[in-house]
């Protein structure tokens, strides 16, 4: 026990809550003997202003919410306590001040205790009275620190509603990182496959088709100026202070374009619409554009006779896609691409089904337009 550096650490601890209950007993003291110079001060009203002095000023310390947060680090720092859920911030309400005033008033007191026997054997000079009172204080200032270390979770950690808190805020967090893992995804996914194949095919004919060519650079550039684009609307989201001017999120107004970049790349997309597509809900909008990207995406990737069919319809009650090509490769397992489309459907309470069906690869989506009709 003597050899372990953390007994030395909680003695450190309850020494300096001593140091605090110090400064408070030399306050009191002081203030006794300046109301005990006037002989017109009763004894009763003497010894209630000894009692009330300490005691209103280590609940006002102790109330302040900033105390919870340095007894929290000191405690973890030499006390070695693990507060589940993180270390606690400052106390905002009430029942969290009153659970670190109960803390500070042990801490000082856990001090005071060290003190009093400091004192005693000071008192008793080098005899063997003062060796056992210092031998005494020794050994309960590391049983104090333990002791200390056990309730500090309890009365320094954070509340139920503060876990709550914390765990709604992590989930969050972790959510709007999946939310940009699949920006990022369809985004940038898509414009590489178009850039791999528009290259791919600009290499083989450059020296018999310039033209060719030229078109499939053009291609590649736009691409390239689309996905950096959408990258900055990616980064733009990591940033605590977005900036007002960052470039939105492209929607189903912006198909029309989509198409033709997938057509330029090679693929021969049919494509038909039905509906207002301009009314759809922001979300809905946003959602159901990289739900296409993606399906054109893997459509370039896997159709053998570069075609594909997509079908887009708005009603009343839902929004339908429809994306076909023919005929499918086999895949060995499916891409997080299929995946991805999955979580953005879940999302709107929608539903997206794929199946191959002779010989043609089909994914189906559907959207209800009442799903987060409120967001924006």
């Amino acid at each position: 026990m003597l050899t372990s550096a953390v007994t030395y650490l909680r003695m450190v601890f309850v020494l300096l809550g001593a140091g605090v209950a110090l400064a408070f007993m030399i306050l009191d003291f002081t203030v006794v003997v300046l109301i005990t110079q006037s002989n017109e001060v009763p004894l009763a009203i003497t010894v209630v202003l000894a009692t009330l002095i300490p005691a209103v000023s280590i609940a006002c310390l102790g109330l302040i919410p900033g105390v919870r947060q340095i007894e929290a680090t000191a405690a973890q720092t030499l006390l070695e306590t693990d507060f589940p859920g993180g270390l606690p911030g400052p106390a905002h309400t009430w029942p969290d001040r009153r659970r670190t005033l109960v803390w500070f008033v042990l801490h000082l007191l856990s001090g005071a205790v060290i003190v009093v026997l400091v004192a005693g054997a000071i008192g008793a000079g080098f005899g063997a009275l003062g060796l056992i009172a210092i031998v005494t204080a020794f050994v309960l200032a590391s049983g104090l620190g333990y002791a200390l270390g056990l309730v500090a979770p309890g009365l320094l950690g954070p509340s139920y509603d503060e876990r709550i808190a914390r765990l709604e805020s992590e989930t969050a967090r972790l959510a709007e990182r999946n939310r940009l893992a699949r920006e990022i995804h369809d985004s940038i996914g898509h414009a590489l496959s178009l850039i791999t194949v528009q290259a791919s095919a600009a290499a083989l004919v450059i020296d018999r088709d310039r033209d060719f060519a030229v078109n499939a650079l053009g291609a590649i550039e736009q691409a390239s100026r689309s996905a950096a684009d959408d990258l900055d609307h990616a980064l733009g989201l990591l940033r605590e202070n977005g900036r007002s001017d960052r470039t939105p999120a492209p929607d189903l107004r912006a198909l029309e374009p989509l198409i033709t970049s997938v057509r330029a790349a090679g693929l021969d997309v049919s494509a038909t619409t039905d509906g207002d597509l301009t009314t759809l809900p922001a979300v809905i909008s946003r959602e159901a554009y990289r739900i296409i990207q993606e399906g054109l995406t893997n459509a370039m990737k896997h159709s053998t006779d570069r075609t594909a069919a997509l079908t887009v319809s708005a009603g009343s009650e839902e929004l339908a896609i429809r994306l076909s090509n023919t005929p499918a490769r086999a895949r060995s397992k499916q891409g997080r691409g299929l995946a991805g489309i999955t979580e953005r459907v879940a999302m709107l309470d929608g539903s997206a089904e794929h199946s191959v069906v002779d010989g043609e690869f089909r994914l189906d989506v559907r959207i209800p337009l009442t799903a987060r009709r409120g967001d924006s």
